[in-house]
Formats: C-alpha cells, structure tokens, sequence
C-alpha cells in the first residue's frame, strides 16, 4: 500500500487536479500543490510560473500501484485486472483487452521468445558498423583507395543511411505495423552482406553499405516500441536495459570475432558469415516475432465520472523487481474513448500468426498524415530537452565512432603492429567497460532518485537524473585525453586500451542518462523524441566518419582528441543550466510545442 505521505499527496492531486492544466499567477499554490514549503527552488531547480501542473514533476513512491492510482484515477482498482504470480498484488499497467490476441495477454514464453529474436537482431544491428574495421588499412589498398575513402564507406555511408531512414520507418510502422517492418529491414541487411561478401570494387562496397544501413535503422529505435507492446509497466525495466546493453555489446564483440576471421580467411568471409546471421534471423522473426501493433479501446467507466483514463498511456518503467520504483505523472488524463460491445475474436492459429500484414493493424492505424509523421521528430529537436539530449547522447556515440576508425591506424602501425585479430581484441577493453557500468547504472540511477525525491519532500523531477552526468564528464574526459596522450607518446599498448575502457563505461552512464532525462520529459511522445534524438545522432555519426580520418591525418591524434575531450567537458557543463532551468523547460515545452 501508499504510505501515508503519498496518499496525502494523490488525494490532493484528485481534489485540485482534476481539470485541465492551467496556469497559476500565485507561487504559494505551485508549492501547495506538490506539498513544498514557500521555497522557489527545489534542490536547486527552479519553479514553473506558469502551470501548476508542469509535465515530468511526480510523486515518487516504492509501490508499483502508484502508477495504476494515477491512471485510473476515479475507479476501485480492486476490480481492475492484475498480475498473476508474485505480481498478483499489482494493478496492471496498461490494462489489457479480453481479447486473446492482445500481445499484453500471449503467454509469457510467446513474449519471451519475440523479444529474444529482437534482442539477437539488436546485436547484429550492434555489430554492422564496426564489422570490419579491424582490417580497414589492408582494405583500402586492396580496393585502391585511400584508408579516408573506405572508412567512409564502412562508416559514413551507413551512418547517414540510417538516419534516414529512421524517419522513414518510424512513419511506416504506424501505418502498416512493426512486422513488415522488421523482416523487410533484415532483408535489407542479408543483401547488403551477400553484395559487401563478393565485393570486387568500391562502388559494389558502398551500395551495399547503403542497403545495410536501411536495414540497421529500424532496430535503432523499434525494438524499444516493442516492448512496451509486450510487457506491463512493472516488467519493462530489465527488458530495456537488455535491449540498451545489446546494442552497445554489439559494437564491442564483433571485433574480436571478425578479427579472427580475417586472420584465418579474409574481410569478406566477414560479411558472408554475417549473412548465414541475417537469414537466421529473419526465419526466426518469421515464426516466432508475430505483430506486436495492437489498438486497444479502453471500456473503463469512472465511478464519479469526472475523469478519465487511457489504458494504453505510457507509463515510465523503472529497472527491479520487488524494489520497482514508480512515478505518478501529474498531468491531467485523458478523455474516456467508448468502444461498443462486440464479440471477441477467437485466438489466431500459428498460421494466421505468420502473415506478413495484420489486417487489424491497417484498419485501426493512425490516422495522421504520413508527411506529418515524417516531420513529427524533428519537431522534436526545437525542444530544449532533446536538445541538449542529442548534444550529449549524439556526441558520446559519434566520438565511439571516431575511436573505431582509428584504432586500426594505430595499432596496425609502429610501435604496436597488431594483426587484425590483435586489433579486434582491444575492443574487449570497451567491452568490460560497457558491462560494468550497465550493471550499475541502473542501481546508481534508482538510489539517485530515491535519496533526492527524499528530501524534496517526496516529490520527483526529471532533473534529477542529470546529475549522473558528473560521473560521464569524469571518466570519458579522463579517457578522451589519456587515449590521445598515449596514443602520440606511444605507450604501452595496455595503457590506450585501459583508457578505451574508460570512455566507455562513461559513455554508457552518460547516454542512459541523457535518455532517461528525454523519457521522463517526454513520456507522452517517447518515440518521436527518441526518434529525433537518434536522427541526430546518426547524422552527426555521418559527418564526423566522412571527415574523421582527414582530422585525424591533418591535426594529429593528441590534438584531436584534446578537442574531443574539451567538447565533452563543455556540453557536460550545459547540464548546469539545463538542471537550473528544466522545468520551466517542461513547461514551455508543454505551452509553447506541445510534442506530448
């Protein structure tokens, strides 16, 4: 049950918030309504003077049936339907249709399996940018090119492909499903492996590269939707911190692996064996990743009838078990939907489950125009939260990417000269790192928000996921310039690996911040937050992999990377400001864009 304190503040919020958001010319009652003193400031974080309510602000409580007390406001959630198992207690969150069809009520090893598939497609998605570039100097001179133009082909090419293409399939899988999606993109990636495996030329690399990076995007950012098509509110944490690590370990792992291919055959076999993993993977989203796109009504009544609520509202997941934390967002609900009495479908037969389309999701598609869905992310971008959140995110990624393209260039030369396999091996350094700090991110970032809403009397802001960016500044910058450093004094080799796992252990902590920070903000527009966020990302992958070797080869690693470590710092220190000025963000946000 509540404690006393939140059951305080929910019975405030029904009695006082209970109509649409609007705004307050009294400080006094901003601080009445999240029960704080007089104080302007809290924690250090401004107060909104414009809404009462600002979007992100919740109460934090222990209970996972916070979240349902919220979306449900104004029914006896006692009849509402709950987990079954330990979970037997908790309110379900969204609450599924009777229909058997609805992915929230397929049997738990159905769901399990679909999102094995996905996370085996999300490590493959992990792993094609990087696939060969443990031998990118002896491909550049058996192709004739310079080692700038390969990598521009390995790297620059993909990166910008899939940023386009995020746009494009973001809009697509709202009209037509995220099935067709997901097999057509794996296509796309078994192509491109066959072309870049025979490849006699250039041009045939870069084609091919192309049709890998319109496969890669949609595991980029879908996955994440899936998810929350198949898992309650008190499930999704460690699925989404599964999918996170995936997409990381991809780009760590494949190294060391096509290192030793190279090294026993060739590049090429790199991409034919990458193939045989392709088309592995699409039989398997053939016959166990069905259509997850499911459009529930909600037929929930309010007792008082003065509310009410969408039962597919996005609520934000937190990682644990018993220990789940749950927030209850402040903003008004929504309007009631109806749905008329029919009967329920019966469940389909695996047959039926295997068709590409779902005709139900094309009938009950979002009625948006398609050019709107195409425009909808970078909308995204005039918000002050995703803007900061693609400075911070986009460039932590991207620097991972300059990395990669000159650890070959390094290491293949004096003093080190490194094999392939050699070469591949150092991105286990990164590897640990990336481990490490998965493991504890998640434990580090629900103490934050406990010990702060704490002493801000109970009361949770977005912000306060910010200050784990402290611990990003800290070791990437400490990484940035002892890779630099050490790479130009040429140290040991053991002293630029160990500094390569520095930056990636902080890099992890810094995105999942930055990523948290937009979900908590966003929760209503997630996907097409996320969705901006990694447009940019990608797009900034593409510019600094297109020039990245002419700056490397013109100023010199130690230079370079003193200005990677510098740019770090200063988009570290705009986390002051943002952490300042957050809310009022929020709420301008909300008033002025109105993305959610």
């Amino acid at each position: 049950m509540p404690s006393k304190n939140t059951r305080s503040h929910l019975s405030f919020l029904k009695s006082q918030l209970c109509g649409h958001t609007h705004p307050v010319s009294s400080p006094r009652l901003v601080s009445l309504t999240l029960g704080r003193n007089k104080a302007k400031m809290g924690l250090g974080i401004l107060e909104d003077r414009h809404l009462q309510n600002v979007p992100g602000t919740s109460l934090f409580n222990d209970d996972p049936n916070a979240v349902a007390m919220k979306a449900y406001e104004g029914l006896d959630i006692s009849k509402l339907k709950h987990g079954q198992g330990k979970y037997a207690h908790i309110v379900l969150v969204p609450q599924p249709s009777d229909d058997p069809n609805d992915p929230l009520n397929w049997p738990q090893w159905r769901k399990n399996m679909a999102f094995i598939v996905l996370i085996y497609g999300t490590v493959m998605c992990g792993a094609l940018g990087v696939l060969v570039n443990a031998d990118i100097v002896h491909i550049a001179a058996e192709l004739g090119r310079s080692v700038q133009a390969v990598s521009r082909a390995l790297g620059s090419t993909i990166a910008l492909t899939v940023a386009l293409s995020i746009i494009w399939w973001s809009s697509v899988s709202i009209k037509v499903g995220k099935r067709p999606v997901f097999l057509f993109c794996t296509s796309c990636m078994f192509a491109g492996a066959i072309i870049a495996g025979f490849a006699k030329n250039y041009n045939m690399l870069l084609g091919a590269r192309v049709l890998q990076g319109i496969g890669r995007a949609s595991y980029e950012f879908l996955v994440g939707a899936t998810i929350g098509d198949l898992y309650f509110a008190h499930e999704r944490g460690v699925p989404v911190a599964f999918w996170t690590l995936a997409l990381i370990s991809g780009m760590d792992v494949a190294p060391p692996i096509t290192g030793r291919i190279i090294t026993l055959l060739d590049w090429r076999w790199c991409f034919r064996i990458y193939a045989i993993a392709c088309a592995t993977l699409f039989f398997l989203q053939l016959f166990f990743l069905p259509e997850t796109t499911y459009y529930r009504r909600s037929s929930l009544k309010s007792e008082s009838q003065a509310t009410g609520v969408d039962s597919d509202m996005d609520d934000p997941e937190k990682k644990g078990d018993n220990d789940t934390i749950s927030r209850i967002e402040m903003h008004e609900p929504e309007t009631p939907r109806s749905q008329e009495s029919v009967a329920l479908p019966s469940t389909k037969t695996f047959r039926e489950r295997l068709a590409i389309f779902n005709p139900d999701v094309i009938a009950g598609r979002d009625r948006s125009s398609f050019g709107y869905l195409l425009v909808r992310p970078f909308i995204a971008w005039l918000t002050p939260v995703c803007f900061w959140a693609c400075l911070v995110y986009g460039f932590a990624l991207t620097w991972l990417t300059v990395i990669a393209t000159s650890v070959s260039q390094i290491f293949s030369a004096s003093p080190y000269f490194f094999s392939a396999e050699g070469v591949g091996l150092i991105y286990m350094s990164p590897f640990i790192g990336a481990i490490i700090a998965a493991c504890i991110c998640g434990p580090l970032t629900d103490y934050a928000a406990r010990r702060m809403s704490k002493v801000n009397h109970g009361i949770f802001e977005p912000e306060f996921r910010l200050v784990l960016i402290g611990f990003f500044a800290l070791f990437s910058c400490i990484g940035f310039f002892g890779w630099g450093i050490s790479a130009h004094d040429k140290d040991a080799w053991i002293v630029p690996v160990v500094f390569f796992g520095f930056i990636a252990f902080g890099t992890i902590i810094g995105s999942s911040a930055a990523i948290g920070y937009v979900v908590e903000s966003h929760s209503r527009a997630r996907n097409s937050a996320l969705g901006g966020v990694t447009v940019f990302k990608n797009g900034f992958s593409f510019a600094m992999t297109f020039f990245g070797n002419d700056w490397l080869a013109s100023r010199g690693i130690l230079n370079v990377f003193g200005i990677i470590g510098g740019i770090t710092l200063f988009t570290c220190l705009l986390t002051i400001p943002m952490y300042i000025f957050g809310k009022r963000a929020r709420s301008w946000i909300h008033r002025k864009v109105n993305l959610d």
